[in-house]
Parts: C-alpha cells; sequence; structure tokens
C-alpha cells in the first residue's frame, strides 16, 4: 500500500464509517429465539445541514436489522434532531428503533447571543424527545421497554450519560424482571463498572470515539471515561459482563480522527445451549 493510502486509512473526518461485525454467543437467550441481530450507531454529532453524519446514514437507509440503537451524542444543537430521526427511520427495525442521551446532546456551546461568560448551554431534552418520536425513535433514558420476540420477552433498558447527571441505574431497572434476558444501552461506557448485583446479559455504548486522535504506540490521547478500559472501542468485558462499544461516526472538538476510524457496529447474538 502507498504511503498516502496508508496516510488516509490514519486521518479521517468519520464521513465514510466502517460496518464491525461481531457474533456474542449466550446460552440466557430465550429458547425461542436462535439469533437477534442489533445495529448500533453512536456519537453523530450533527451540527449543521449538510454534515458528514447525515452523509453517513443516508447510506444506510433501507439496513435491515431486529433492532437499532442509537447510543447519544447525536446532534450538536437540538435544530438537528429530526434530521436525525428521519434518517435513522430509513433504517429497517423489525423491533423497533432506540435512543438514549449523550452529554452533547444534553450540553453544548451556546447557539446564540450569550454573555460571554457562559460556556455551555442546557437543551430541551423533552423537546428532542418528541422530535426523535415523531419518526419512531424510542427514547429509554432511565426507563426500560420489553420486547416480544417469537413469543419470548427481552428486556432493553436505557440510560443517558454519567457526566452530566442523565444515568439514574435505580430508576432505569425499577420494574425490570431480572429473569428476563436484559440489554443495557448506556452512552457512556463508565455505565458497566456501576452496575452492581443488576442483571444485565450485555451493554451497548459510544462515547470514546475510539480516542479520535491515537497515537501509535503511545494510544488514544483521552477517551473521556473514569474507567480505564480494556480497549479504546469494541467487544469486551467488563467486571464478567460483555460490552460493546461503538467508535462512533462523527467528531467532536477538531473535526478530524486519527488512528481511530468511525465505525457503526453489527452485533448478532446467538443462542447457546448452557452446557
Amino acid at each position: 500500500m502507498s504511503f498516502p493510502r496508508q496516510l488516509e486509512r490514519l486521518v479521517s473526518c468519520g464521513s465514510r464509517p466502517a460496518t464491525i461485525h461481531f457474533a456474542l454467543p449466550s446460552s440466557r437467550l430465550p429458547s425461542e429465539i436462535e439469533s437477534l441481530n442489533i445495529l448500533l450507531i453512536s456519537d453523530l454529532h450533527v451540527g449543521g445541514r449538510p454534515h458528514r453524519s447525515l452523509a453517513a446514514l443516508d447510506k444506510l437507509a433501507g439496513t435491515t436489522t431486529d433492532l437499532l440503537i442509537a447510543a447519544g451524542d447525536l446532534v450538536e444543537h437540538e435544530h438537528f434532531t429530526a434530521d436525525v430521526g428521519e434518517r435513522l427511520a430509513r433504517i429497517e427495525a423489525r423491533l423497533g428503533a432506540f435512543a438514549v442521551w449523550g452529554n452533547h446532546d444534553a450540553l453544548g456551546m451556546p447557539q446564540g447571543p450569550a454573555p460571554g461568560w457562559l460556556r455551555h448551554e442546557t437543551r430541551s431534552l423533552s423537546a428532542m424527545e418528541a422530535g426523535l418520536a415523531a419518526h419512531g425513535i424510542q427514547t429509554l433514558t432511565n426507563r426500560s421497554a420489553r420486547l416480544t420476540v417469537n413469543g419470548a420477552l427481552l428486556q432493553l433498558v436505557g440510560v443517558g450519560d454519567t457526566h452530566v447527571g442523565l444515568c439514574d441505574l435505580d430508576a432505569a431497572f425499577d420494574g425490570v424482571d431480572p429473569e428476563l434476558f436484559t440489554i443495557l444501552a448506556a452512552h457512556n461506557p463508565d455505565t458497566a463498572y456501576e452496575l452492581g448485583e443488576r442483571r444485565v446479559d450485555f451493554t451497548l455504548s459510544g462515547h470514546t470515539h475510539g480516542g479520535q486522535i491515537a497515537v501509535p504506540l503511545f494510544g488514544p490521547l483521552t477517551l473521556r471515561t473514569r474507567h480505564r478500559l480494556p480497549r479504546p472501542s469494541g467487544l469486551m468485558y467488563v467486571r464478567g459482563r460483555p460490552l460493546v462499544v461503538s467508535a462512533g461516526v462523527g467528531t467532536a472538538g477538531v473535526p478530524v480522527r486519527f488512528n481511530a476510524p468511525a465505525d457503526v457496529v453489527e452485533l448478532r447474538l446467538m443462542r447457546v445451549d448452557s452446557r
């Protein structure tokens, strides 16, 4: 491979996310479910029109899956929520599409006239939730939902970002049946370290951008997490539980990725015998 092509692979703006495939066996899946396909999309950071992340979503139109999870940091301002919702709705998710909020969804730079001392503004998450709901995307921050698959029940639990007060595990797991197969969608993978004795079969997250800028031989400059992850993104295990972290589609801060390519994740759960 020529040096320019090698450099192109290292440096990108996140406009052409790779699709990363994982297969995860589980003896906890109900016997009625042989397999379950999940598409995980995270960290779009849409802050304008046109936008690279919107173009990436356009390329996913018509994709089929069982379950679609949008794991937060979808927008840089609430004005663009409908743009994201419209494009997510073009993905054909048989069991539904769900989202949780990230720190950039909830809090960001002022978009209009503001005092010089005001560094951040809060967003109207209720209005943003309605914007997604208009396109069939259900927001699950600190809530849960039950899904029926071939007559069997599954649980999906959602929490938002831990850094800005959007993660309330007690509220999220209120009424959750520990005997049912349980999927947790959490924007920040720190949540996987804070589950305690709660029964979770696996967790889906984003937030890290895979480091966004990863220096060869040194690694990511930061993952923006309190806990040290086994890997910047991908499939890993935290305290005995599987955790899948997407490197995300967009960028935050500088509009460049280095040695941390953008991705969306296709996860296939497969039922196996407990023996």
